[in-house]
Order: structure tokens, then sequence, then C-alpha cells
């Protein structure tokens, strides 16, 4: 038993290892770990109650709310699973690319750089809508300002390791198209 939870500790500092984490990281951020930090603790803190709490509205635009809102949520699900699946072995949470990743502009990334975060906003989006609150609300924008952050320092990386990504930028929208602030591309 204790050899096989050794080995859990040991696989696991494996996989830290490799996408970037050190305990100097950790204390400096020089690979982006208090934006990867400070996403975790918005995304969490999406399962906090709503405020202010509607009681009073009607059943049927309650009902109305709820649908749209798990729809947006869910399509943001699929998108996240998707995104995570086709990025395979290359999957970091840090903001900063693996030594032996590629690059990957196929499939969730053939039309948009950052799905994994256009997944994790609407996601935001939907809880927001179904709850109809206001604290969730300054979340979804507190995450997509996050994300943005994040996206921008992965991005400077990926034009050092991976040349083509320079045009890659210029055609493809970084999270969400027409919306200037999380597609900045021009």
């Amino acid at each position: 038993m204790r050899l096989n939870k050794s080995n859990h500790i040991k696989n696991i500092k494996t996989v830290l290892s490799r996408w970037g984490f050190s305990k100097q990281g950790l204390l400096k951020n020089s690979k982006g770990e208090w934006y990867l930090f400070s996403q975790i603790l918005l995304i969490l803190l999406h399962f906090i109650p709503p405020y202010p709490k509607i009681e009073n509205t009607e059943f049927a635009i309650n009902t109305f709310f709820v649908i749209i809102g798990s729809t947006i949520s869910i399509k943001g699900l699929i998108i996240v699973i998707k995104a995570f699946l086709d990025l395979g072995e290359n999957l970091t949470p840090l903001p900063y690319p693996m030594n032996e990743s590629t690059l990957i502009k196929n499939n969730s990334y053939k039309n948009v750089r950052h799905p994994l975060y256009k997944g994790l906003l609407f996601i935001s989006l939907g809880i927001c809508i179904f709850s109809l609150s206001l604290i969730h609300l300054c979340l979804l924008v507190l995450l997509a300002y996050i994300l943005k952050i994040k996206a921008l320092k992965e991005e400077e990386r990926l034009k050092i390791k991976f040349p083509e990504y320079k045009k890659y930028i210029k055609e493809v929208p970084a999270i969400i198209k027409k919306i200037k602030y999380l597609d900045w591309r021009y």
C-alpha cells in the first residue's frame, strides 16, 4: 500500500515538473503560476450562491433564464472537453508551452486560438444567466480579464517557440470573434 502511494506522489511530481511547475516559479510567478491560481479561484467562486437572490420572478421568466443559461454552460463544457482532447499531450495549465510540445492549429484550434478559455467563459456566462446574479456577472468579467492576460502571456512564448504562430494570430480569432476585448488580432 505504501509503495503504491509513493508511486502516485512520484507520478504527480513528474507531471507537475513536465508542465513547468517549480518551487521558484510558485514564488516568483516565472511561468504564469499566479494567473493559473487566479483562474482556478475564480472558477471555484462560481459555486457561491447568487446575489442578489431573485425569488419573486415569474415561473416562465425564471424557467427561460435557467434553460438559456444551462444551454450556454453545456455548450461551454463541450467546447472545453473537445479542446482538452485536441491538445492531448500538449496540454499544460501554465501559459508557457512545454519544451516537447507541438503547435496545434486544427480541430478546436482551427477557428479560435484559445478554445479552452472560450469554453470557460461560456460556462461562466451560462451560470451568470441562469442564476441572474450580479456576483456571477463580476466573476465572468474577472475571469475574462485573467484569461486574456494568461492568453497574451502564452502567445508571447508561442511566437518564440513557433515562428508560424505569428501568421496564425493574424488569421484566427483569439477567444471570441467580433468581441474586440477577446479578439486582439487587429
